[in-house]
């Protein structure tokens, strides 16, 4: 039963959720076989009570079914209860749009002829479009589709008389309308391929079926959705135009609200994509710049997916913030914003990266305190750990202890399945670079010629840090 599609499907719905499906299963207008409504209760209630469930057979017995047990009609009985599902998520979607309910209600009358209907719901729909918050690209094609639903529902004559009194706004505003979705979702779209082609490493060319450059003689006044991917285009397409970045961080921070929760993380993601490009070059205004959009972006709650704070969000901010020397800052980051973490990830998410902060403020016995409060069941609690740890050796001159941690990782390293070829040797480099640093007895020569082989390797974690440790000891030459 738990392999079935309608078993794993209920398991994703909220319990609020299960409880409004119950009411619309049992309705007799949207179901009238009590056998499905009958598994239906079985299965939430087992899900609530986050039992097991039953074998197939014993379950059918248990619906009180008048016909023999077969695998047959059990999946038969399923794919109806998941139709049933199907029907409720669509109207549970169409519950939270009125403009378009709006629509399919004056499409109806139009149709029906429910003329008595019409004069009311125009009015009532008009109301609903002028305070509707959300007016991304599906905004403007409802409105399109509002605006000719209405135009539809007048007579010939109606026409006739509008066009001799110069009356043609709605015809206008239905062309404005489908030009401002056609231009939002064509940009939209050129920029969801542009990240695909980057993140792939692609030249591949997309015909989009339409120049770009076409969509700049479309002038849209007070419509923001259209300036905001115009914008985000523009970053994709020069990485070094910094007016685009601050004129898109300006129209997303007054507009944010006028978009839904995945087109809202769509623009965030831009952001800070654009300033991690400039972290990576070393520019330290974009470090403080980055900091500032994820804390806008988690005061807006852009950034969390069901109230909860990814931990790489979480890990992120730290990073960036303690290469800016926010030491403070982060740190009550990591306090206040702990709450927003998943359980699981929390306990670990709060003792490695205060570890972090105890490390750059040179508290070094504070890192080791921490960090032995880190689970290293995650592996990548654990390499980072490690890693830390080593570095917090060599600051504290423990070099027994150094040594024997070294082996310790060395060989987890070669033994540890979990990690990929390229985090594998990120780590064994800083681990190889570390030992020779250690030593003592080189002299400036060779410091010189580790150094240069630190800057010129690309794959090698906490590269930072070595340069600064190797540039100490040629200092002490």
């Amino acid at each position: 039963m738990e392999s079935t599609r309608i078993y794993k499907v209920l398991k994703l719905l909220s319990i609020p959720q299960l409880n409004r499906f119950l009411k619309f299963i049992k309705s007799p207008y949207h179901n009238v076989n009590v056998s499905i409504e009958r598994l239906a209760v079985y299965i939430i209630e087992y899900l609530k009570d986050n039992k097991k469930l039953e074998d197939k057979e014993i379950i059918w017995r248990g619906l009180a079914a008048k016909k023999e047990f077969s695998d047959l009609r059990f999946r038969k009985l399923c794919n109806d209860l998941l139709e049933r599902l199907e029907k409720f998520l669509i109207l549970e979607n169409l519950e939270r749009n009125q403009i378009q309910q709006s629509n399919l209600l004056l499409d109806s009358i139009r149709k029906n002829r429910y003329e008595i209907l019409a004069e009311k719901h125009i009015s009532k729909s008009s109301k609903e479009i002028s305070r509707e918050i959300d007016q991304s690209s599906d905004y403007y094609l409802q409105r399109y589709f509002y605006e000719k639903t209405i135009q539809n529902l007048k007579s010939n004559y109606e026409k006739k008389v509008d066009l001799k009194k110069g009356k043609l706004r709605s015809y206008d505003q239905l062309s404005k309308n489908l030009d401002a979705f056609y231009v939002i979702e064509k940009l939209r779209l050129a920029t969801d391929l542009q990240t695909w082609k980057k993140m792939y490493k692609s030249d591949e060319s997309i015909d989009l079926g339409v120049s770009l450059n076409i969509l700049d003689q479309y002038q849209f006044d007070n419509i923001p959705s259209v300036e905001i991917y115009r914008s985000m285009y523009n970053l994709y397409k020069d990485e070094s135009d910094t007016e685009s970045y601050f004129k898109l961080k300006e129209k997303a921070q007054h507009n944010i609200n006028s978009f839904p929760k995945d087109e809202q993380r769509e623009i965030f993601d831009v952001l800070v994509s654009y300033c991690i490009k400039w972290v990576n070059k070393g520019d330290m205004d974009f470090h403080k710049e980055t900091l500032l959009i994820y804390d806008w972006g988690i005061d807006q709650e852009i950034t969390l997916n069901k109230g909860k704070l990814s931990p790489t969000s979480f890990r992120n901010y730290v990073v960036i913030g303690l290469r800016v020397g926010e030491f403070d800052k982060v740190e009550e980051f990591i306090k206040t914003n702990s709450l927003l973490l998943n359980d699981e990830h929390k306990e670990n998410a709060v003792n490695f990266n205060l570890a972090r902060v105890s490390f750059y403020r040179k508290n070094f016995n504070e890192v080791l305190e921490y960090l032995n409060q880190v689970n290293y069941e995650d592996i990548w609690y654990n390499v980072n750990s490690r890693t830390l740890l080593l570095a917090t050796y060599y600051e504290l001159h423990e070099w027994d202890t150094l040594d024997s941690n070294i082996d310790t990782f060395s060989t987890f390293l070669r033994r540890e399945r979990s990690l990929g070829d390229a985090k594998r040797k990120s780590y064994k480099s800083f681990v190889n670079y570390l030992k020779k640093l250690q030593n003592s007895s080189y002299k400036r020569s060779k410091l010189l010629d580790l150094q240069q082989k630190i800057i010129a390797d690309k794959n090698v974690t906490t590269k930072q840090w070595l340069l600064e440790k190797i540039e100490e000891s040629i200092m002490r030459k």
